[in-house]
């Protein structure tokens, strides 16, 4: 009789053990679900295409291995007892997984660089000529174009043209500059 208390009391504590596993992984796969579903894509979209793919497919993979958790202590809360064990323990090493994979994505989207945004070409005129190249705005009403400069055969220099908006007649985007 004793053997088999022994034995029913292990069990009935690995099968709390297992649904309280159960139990905190739905949580946190929902907590994590949502954070990343209401924080949204504004950390990744400002990386390279290849980097996006690649912080996407470690996400798919850290939710699943936590899915893989999940179903895995629901077996072992309402498995059979010569599983129990197992169970547990590769429900442990799927939350595991999971987890270093998302901390795994949070690095790639904090560390990697951001990409380069080109600007697009405008070609300026103004009542002192025209000029072309990206352009940006100054605070004290002034249009910055940076347009390349010749210094000599084979060397061109970005150089930067500072004009009063108000002598702007015309802003046109275009392909390329002349």
């Amino acid at each position: 009789m004793e053997v088999d208390d022994r034995e029913f009391s292990r069990v009935a504590a690995g099968r709390r053990q297992a649904e309280a596993w159960r139990n905190g992984l739905i949580v946190l796969t929902a907590v994590l679900g949502a954070a990343f579903i209401v924080r949204g894509r504004d950390d990744v979209v400002h990386l390279a295409w290849w980097l996006q793919w690649w912080v996407a497919f470690l996400l798919v993979v850290a939710f699943a291995s936590l899915i893989r958790a999940v179903f895995l202590a629901y077996g072992a809360a309402s498995g059979e007892s010569d599983r129990l064990g197992r169970d547990i323990d590769a429900t442990k090493r799927w939350t595991i997984a999971g987890l270093f994979m998302i901390a795994m994505a949070l690095l790639v989207v904090w560390l990697s660089p951001v990409a380069e945004t080109a600007r697009p070409l405008m070609k300026v005129e103004y009542d002192a000529g025209t000029s072309c190249g990206p352009v940006s705005f100054a605070h004290d009403g002034y249009l910055v174009v940076t347009a390349p400069y010749v210094v000599g055969p084979g060397s061109v220099v970005d150089t930067k043209v500072w004009i009063p908006v108000d002598k702007v007649s015309r802003l046109t985007e275009v392909p390329t500059c002349p």
